[in-house]
């Protein structure tokens, strides 16, 4: 199975024309779902050491990944689904395209870019916060053109960079959501309820005790 896994890594890096096209990414993930079946279905077995822990009621995660665990090879599932999660967030970009579209025709008016909000608030608010947080570099300058990144390989040294052009719908949506939403605040009862929700979860400070 490693053996697999390295040839599997190795074939992606081949792929790379820096930054990768959407095809070769999805073809390679095609090409190797098999594998990544094989492997995630593997990792779910218990080794004997782990059923051992179990069974006195131990924590049984092998966090060290021994050779002798099943969950050695969980670094492969881990990166499969980084990368396959660039492709299933790229199926958005239609989505928002059609939503800058609607944006585009209703941008002077406050009462319609609220209901704009509201439209589109799920997909602004949840559905690509995990891309815009963990896969965009805000960071560089603006004259800089950086691709976002799905992870870097367990084998070979190389990190998955799917060229900007695929996402340029989100990443144009992300700016007018962000602007709308945080600095005009054309939906302000909503950003008030997610304000009260961050202040009731946040953990409160618990004072140390004074030691004489």
């Amino acid at each position: 199975m490693k053996l697999k896994i390295i040839n599997s890594l190795n074939n992606l890096k081949q792929l790379n024309d820096n930054p990768f096209t959407l095809q070769k990414i999805a073809y390679w993930l095609y090409e190797y779902n098999d594998l990544y079946k094989e492997v995630k279905n593997y990792s779910e077995i218990l080794c004997e050491q782990c059923q051992q822990w179990k069974a006195n009621g131990l924590p049984y995660d092998c966090l060290q990944k021994a050779e002798y665990c099943t969950k050695r090879y969980r670094y492969f599932t881990n990166f499969y689904e980084e990368v396959e999660y660039g492709i299933k967030v790229q199926e958005l970009d239609t989505v928002c395209k059609v939503a800058l579209e609607e944006y585009n025709t209703c941008s002077n008016n406050d009462a319609l870019l609220k209901d704009w909000l509201i439209k589109y608030f799920d997909i602004g608010y949840n559905k690509l916060t995990i891309f815009y947080y963990d896969h965009l570099d805000y960071s560089v300058n603006d004259d800089e053109v950086v691709h976002p990144h799905f992870g870097n390989s367990p084998i070979g040294e190389f990190g998955v960079c799917i060229d900007r052009r695929y996402y340029k719908n989100l990443i144009e949506f992300d700016d007018v959501f962000k602007m709308l939403f945080y600095e005009r605040k054309i939906y302000p009862e909503k950003l008030k309820e997610i304000e009260e929700e961050m202040q009731n979860i946040a953990i409160p400070m618990i004072p140390i005790p004074k030691i004489d």
